[in-house]
């Protein structure tokens, strides 16, 4: 028999994903969309990644979308502390790092006021940091959305449910893309599908809130040609 101590980042990601359960109340909505035009979009961005300086991942394709709807649901974008509903005006979008010791959130502040490139070249950046155990501490603090992208963890799961990131009162995850048969005007055809999770907090806002925003979002990234604004494509 042996034992490991739970200590250093393992013990306070362990506190601070019970003191989560503890203090809201926790819902996820799940479900699949179809990501054709999303992978078509990245292969072009891709293509282009010499002159743009950036190789473009679909967790920043996610990241911008993410940031460009909260400016349009900012209730999402909000925190529950002492009694009141806080609507930030700041949009600070977390993007999760695996680490052997489990997950880091490092924060692109003001990711609505990026261009994708921007965000691109900060996420991995801040990726790099949290690998290197470099991430200043108000890097990963002030968070108001969190975002986490179990697909490139590998491993094929469709579902799984995410813990918000406190105080914040909704996280996005995203699973892998895969070839599916999806029904298509009457006829049986193979898509690449992409499964999210979305947790939200039920005090802070309502499942209709909830699934407005993730129906913007769907919508976002099955036509994305909007994230590039800012960008130079040819």
């Amino acid at each position: 028999k042996s034992t490991i101590p739970l200590t250093g980042i393992r013990k306070a990601i362990a506190e601070h994903m019970h003191r989560s359960l503890s203090v809201s109340a926790q819902l996820t909505l799940m479900g699949e969309l179809d990501v054709t035009e999303l992978v078509k979009f990245r292969k072009k961005l891709v293509a282009q990644e010499e002159a743009l300086g950036a190789r473009i991942t679909y967790t920043d394709l996610v990241v911008a979308a993410v940031a460009k709807l909260l400016k349009e649901h900012p209730q999402v974008n909000a925190s529950l502390i002492d009694n009141e509903i806080k609507l930030w005006e700041d949009i600070n979008v977390a993007v999760a790092v695996a680490l052997e010791e489990g997950l880091i959130v490092p924060v692109v502040r003001n990711a609505d006021q990026k261009s994708l490139v921007e965000i691109s070249k900060e996420v991995r950046t801040l990726a790099k940091k949290a690998r290197e155990r470099g991430l200043a501490s108000e890097e990963v603090q002030g968070g108001t959305f969190t975002i986490t992208n179990l697909g490139a963890l590998g491993g094929g799961y469709r579902f799984e449910t995410v813990i918000i990131n406190q105080p914040e009162s909704a996280i996005l995850g995203t699973g892998g893309i895969t070839d599916r048969a999806v029904v298509r005007d009457g006829k049986i055809v193979i898509r690449p599908i992409m499964t999210y999770y979305f947790t939200y907090d039920h005090r802070v806002f309502t499942g209709a809130v909830a699934v407005a925003f993730m129906n913007s979002l769907a919508q976002l990234l099955e036509a994305p040609g909007s994230l590039s604004e800012g960008t130079s494509l040819t």
